[in-house]
């Protein structure tokens, strides 16, 4: 029996991306979806290619992660990303993999998540821990773990490149360096309440933005005033300060603007303060789990942020229209927990993880499959309908006989009922799979898609139905 109701779900739900919950209907899916990648080819749901191990030699060890990197400072013969551990082991990554042991390795300093940070300057790397300021030029073997000394050891020390320079902090002090092996020297000194958090720059005006707060709190687990400051590099005051709703951990710039990882939020940087833009659902109040400066990075027109255990993406879909998804979930058993993101050159995805693993992730490519699952939005009936049948259009051709997905309605009483089957029973090659009858009686449907083996990419899902008489 042909029903004579359908709902339609394409490509103009899918560049709407997924909607702040299951509940709303400002996105084109519910976000418990994750593992879509909606960069590749516009318009088609697609799944993420797979991560590929970028440490296959395993010279990553101890069951220790990556936790900041920075662009090479080899300009002509250099790597694609140089890199630190939580153990005070130094690695670089040549495009592919990790090509050697640790290149240099520091067991005098405290290296730890939302503490140290790890800049390019003036053809040399410079690492802030805990307790100094490392200097790392791998091409003139030099490596001098005890720099300089950092005044206030409990504190987070941002750094920066501003104006040729390099900036870092030390609670309350601004500290510069104007030339490579020259000793950094205080240029700034803030009132004593007040503690830096972040570094950045402003691409409207051109200055420098500084985050502080009025008490230690790396964890964000109390509540305290919080200012964005404007800076100049050379004066001995800021230029502005503004007070904003909670602390500022991070400043990414993306696409003329500034992203800011606040608390457990991103938000964009306005004249005035802080714009809200999505709550990260998985972070804790957990410094490791913070949106941190490392935790966020941008390739093209696509920003990403670790959220738990999932990667989630903000890009430009379409010219003008910004959208969040989850690209990827990892599982902690597995993998461990996402310790750092970069750009690792070539449309791959850095992902380093706490427990010596290293993987990249091509976000250009859908010639692999790693998996996900996605969730419609919940779907509502002034009266009770049936859900009869499902016909799935694909972007490519699904083998015969093969099992592309799987497909469950869930009602309002959170049942899930599976529809009976989705094959390719033609007996050839097919753009499209028809599910054979559900005969489902709800009020409320949502649907949840989950691709089983393979990228086919989906066009569009139609699902049809009959009102109940």
């Amino acid at each position: 029996m042909i029903s004579k109701r359908t709902i339609e779900i394409d490509a103009k739900d899918f560049v709407r991306g997924m909607s702040t919950s299951k509940h709303t209907t400002d996105g084109g899916f519910a976000p418990e979806t994750y593992g879509v990648n909606l960069l590749a080819v516009p318009g088609v749901l697609h799944a993420p290619a797979s991560a590929v191990d970028a440490d296959p030699d395993n010279r990553i060890t101890n069951d220790k992660g990556i936790i900041a990197s920075s662009n090479d400072d080899d300009v002509f013969a250099g790597y694609e990303k140089k890199m630190v551990t939580n153990d005070g082991k130094y690695y670089r990554y040549n495009g592919t993999k990790i090509p050697e042991a640790a290149l240099r390795t520091d067991a005098t300093n405290t290296y730890t998540q939302g503490f140290t940070d790890m800049i390019s300057f003036a053809g040399e790397q410079y690492i802030t821990t805990k307790e100094k300021l490392v200097r790392w030029d791998e091409t003139g073997a030099v490596f001098n773990a005890s720099f300089a000394s950092f005044t206030s050891t409990t504190y987070p020390h941002p750094a920066i490149v501003y104006e040729n320079n390099a900036f870092y902090a030390d609670k309350n002090v601004l500290l510069r360096q104007t030339a490579a092996g020259g000793a950094p020297s205080a240029i700034l000194t803030l009132s004593l309440d007040q503690v830096i958090v972040a570094l950045g720059i402003d691409p409207g005006t051109g200055y420098m933005l500084i985050s502080t707060t009025n008490s230690l709190n790396i964890s964000n687990t109390f509540p305290a005033v919080h200012k964005v400051l404007l800076y100049d590099g050379f004066s001995n005051k800021p230029i502005k300060a503004t007070i904003v709703d909670d602390m500022i951990l991070s400043f990414t710039s993306f696409l003329g603007s500034i992203i800011v990882g606040y608390g457990r939020s991103l938000g964009y940087l306005t004249g005035s303060g802080v714009s809200f833009l999505r709550k990260l659902a998985n972070a804790t109040f957990d410094n490791a789990q913070l949106p941190y400066k490392q935790k966020l990075t941008v390739i093209g027109k696509a920003l990403f942020c670790m959220d738990g255990n999932k990667i989630l993406c903000f890009a430009e879909v379409l010219p003008g229209r910004r959208v969040f998804f989850y690209l990827a979930r990892y599982l902690v058993a597995n993998e461990g927990n996402i310790s750092a993101l970069f750009n690792a050159g070539q449309d791959k995805l850095g992902i380093g993880f706490d427990n010596d693993t290293f993987y990249t992730l091509d976000i250009a490519s859908v010639a692999s499959f790693s998996g996900g699952d996605f969730y419609t939005l919940k779907y509502n009936f002034p009266r009770p309908v049936i859900i009869r049948n499902a016909w799935i259009e694909w972007a490519n051709s699904v083998a015969d006989a093969a099992t592309p997905a799987t497909l469950y309605l869930i009602d309002e009483t959170q049942t899930q009922t599976q529809f009976l089957t989705i094959k390719n029973e033609t007996g050839a090659a097919a753009y499209f799979t028809e599910t054979k009858n559900v005969d489902k009686k709800v009020r409320t449907a949502q649907f949840n898609f989950t691709p089983t083996n393979a990228n086919y990419g989906v066009r569009r899902i139609v699902i049809n139905y009959d009102v109940a008489e």
